[in-house]
């Protein structure tokens, strides 16, 4: 379904009763890629899923990406559906919306779920090297999204998404990962990459934090680390730490495992 919400039309989905849980996809995703999630999770819970700005079936108006956008629309769709209070589930680029949305909208949120998210909190010390590799691989993923290429971008954030050797060992799962990622423009990819810099440079607190925060990362994430992960952790008052043996998508590769802790987590909210 769709909804006029701060002036954009977003698609949404709801499924379920109960205490409301959203979930915000990763960059290069839509709503569908939480297959795993929904019909697990609408057994106990309201759940609604959204294309972020920029994705799949969600208007996208030209230069207007940030986290902070992003937060607010998840605020201006919660409004329109009216739905005061939920907890918030975020991978990867949506867990950083997540944050975001938290700090904002304390009192909307009862609880915060980071999978595979990463924000430069205070105590990471990054060598040069690291900080070499992660700018090197921000210009050739900026390079790739200059091709326009879908295929080729889907197949290669994908790949980037799981575990060695995940590809081969579980093809169809790959397969249905990389045609949720050609769902959508390789123009609005593009346009958040360029904005990617200036979030990063300005990071949110992650003291300021009041709700309660599961962490989930993956043991064999190469694009957020576990050591980012516990350095995150290390910020945060209220927070438990899930490390899963997987890559950077944890509810795609491992989605029992990554239903497991998020319910136990929501148990103690």
């Amino acid at each position: 379904m769709k909804v006029k919400a701060g002036g954009i039309e977003t698609y949404y989905e709801l499924s379920g009763k109960g205490t409301c849980v959203v979930l915000i996809h990763g960059l290069g995703d839509n709503l569908t890629m939480w297959y795993n999630q929904v019909p697990v999770f609408a057994e106990q819970f309201q759940v609604l899923t959204y294309d972020v700005r920029g994705h799949g079936k969600t208007e996208a108006p030209e230069n207007d990406f940030s986290m902070k956008r992003f937060a607010g629309d998840l605020h201006n769709l919660l409004q329109a559906l009216d739905i005061e209070k939920a907890c918030i589930i975020g991978y990867s680029m949506g867990g950083r919306i997540g944050l975001q949305f938290a700090l904002e909208h304390p009192e909307m949120t009862t609880g915060l779920v980071v999978a595979n998210s990463w924000v430069m909190s205070p105590d990471i010390q990054l060598t040069p090297e690291q900080m070499a590799a992660i700018k090197e691989q921000w210009k050739q993923m900026m390079a790739l999204l200059r091709t326009g290429e879908i295929e080729i971008i889907a197949d290669t954030m994908a790949e980037r998404a799981f575990s060695p050797g995940f590809k081969d060992k579980e093809p169809a799962v790959f397969q249905r990962y990389k045609e949720i990622k050609m769902r959508n423009s390789p123009t609005d990819y593009l346009q958040i990459m360029q904005g990617s810099p200036e979030d990063m440079a300005n990071p949110p607190d992650l003291k300021k934090l009041k709700c309660p925060t599961l962490i989930i990362a993956g043991e064999y994430d190469a694009i957020t680390s576990v050591d980012i992960a516990q350095s995150m952790a290390r910020a945060i008052n209220k927070v438990t730490i899930k490390i899963l043996p997987t890559g950077h998508a944890s509810a795609i590769e491992a989605p029992e495992a990554f239903n497991q802790a998020v319910l136990d987590f929501m148990k103690n909210l």
